[in-house]
């Protein structure tokens, strides 16, 4: 029987299959699941398996209706289904909308009523809408990028923001606590197209807590990256950030060990605060992480965000602002905290209790039934 870890290792695998599909990272979608397709496929405990192009088309719609839960091995794929759209049509749709990206709504219907995927008494125009509006990867692209030139861009540099965030550690400034000091990191995430700083902030520590407030605050400001790009870090490898990143819909992936230069725009931002920023500091002044934070979101805001970046030729906030229409915004703030939530595993006693930071807890009487041990 699958535990509920090999469950979520199975759904992140799938996901990461998916993924390059969900982010625009390829060209052809049919030919990118076919290439998988002939390659053998290392699958958490399953093992060695080989699949079809229709299981990861498969795999596409459930996660698109149902998120990273849906991918889990025994879910429930009916649920929150149209009653008018089968599983065979949601298919077909999205394959059409792949070959033809920038038709509008109505045309995408006429298409497809002209190839006979339905009929307008079976589906309506407005039920076809509504679904169009829950799935919004089916949305066709804004009109201001329908025609437009290939804009020249240097390489490795994305051409649109949000579709690709590099995420760094840095270590900064010590600071005065009591009759000692105590050393600070800068956690910070950078947009690749715009330079823009998403949020960056200094902790005490450099562990998955940090990375995960600092994250968290760069897309309550900024919104939903594609993807994000990262060391290798113990602090990044993390399984929470994975399932944080894969429930978002966002790719979360690695450098290469050794490779510094993958990195080298937030590289490059964290030298600018070393000889823009930290020499404006008086340290002896700075009595607390909230004043060194303080003094440093004011710079961030009025100097860096700013300033002309060499390579652009406008600055950060200025490259960022008028792309806002494709900043997909987290659409209920509330809900994100629940992305966000810390998960640990802890053993239930015998009389349905459990410890956590030392305080105890109860907790439904059958997780400690029929033997100690249970978990929540």
């Amino acid at each position: 029987m699958l535990s509920a870890q090999d469950r979520e290792e199975i759904a992140l695998k799938k996901f990461a299959l998916i993924a390059p599909v969900l982010n625009g990272q390829v060209p052809n979608q049919k030919e990118y699941f076919k290439d998988l397709a002939s390659k053998p496929i290392v699958m958490p405990h399953y093992g060695i398996k080989r699949y079809s192009p229709k299981s990861f088309s498969w795999w596409l719609y459930l996660y698109r209706c149902h998120g990273l839960e849906g991918l889990k091995p025994g879910y429930r794929s009916d649920r929150g289904k149209s009653r008018r759209i089968t599983d065979e049509m949601a298919l077909q749709i999205a394959a059409k909308r792949a070959e033809k990206p920038r038709l509008n709504g109505i045309m995408l219907y006429d298409e497809l009523v002209k190839e006979g995927i339905f009929t307008p008494n079976k589906v309506s125009l407005s039920t076809f809408y509504r679904y169009l509006t829950q799935h919004p990867d089916l949305a066709a692209p804004p009109a201001a990028e329908v025609g437009a030139e290939a804009k020249e861009i240097k390489r490795f540099a994305h051409q649109w923001v949000n579709e690709l965030w590099q995420g760094d550690i840095m270590y900064g400034p010590y600071l005065k606590v009591g009759r000692g000091k105590r050393q600070t990191y800068l956690i910070a995430f950078i947009d690749d197209a715009s330079r823009l700083i998403l949020h960056a902030q200094f902790f005490w520590e450099q562990n998955y807590t940090a990375v995960r407030a600092t994250l968290k605050e760069a897309i309550l400001k900024r919104g939903v990256p594609k993807m994000i790009y990262t060391d290798n870090g113990k602090v990044y490898r993390s399984g929470q950030l994975a399932v944080v990143c894969a429930s978002l819909g966002c790719s979360l992936l690695h450098a290469e060990p050794f490779a510094p230069y993958a990195r080298g725009k937030i590289e490059r931002f964290f030298r600018t605060v070393r000889t823009r920023f930290l020499p404006r500091l008086d340290l002896e002044k700075i009595k607390s992480l909230e004043e060194l934070n303080l003094a440093f979101w004011q710079w961030l805001e009025e100097d860096y965000q700013r300033k002309i970046h060499s390579s652009l030729g406008l600055s950060p906030l200025d490259f960022f602002l008028p792309q806002t229409e494709r900043v997909r915004i987290f659409p209920d703030p509330t809900l994100l905290d629940e992305y966000f939530l810390l998960r640990v595993m802890r053993k239930v006693n015998l009389d349905a209790t459990f410890s956590l930071d030392n305080i105890l807890y109860e907790t439904e009487p059958q997780l400690a039934w029929p033997a100690p041990g249970g978990a929540v």
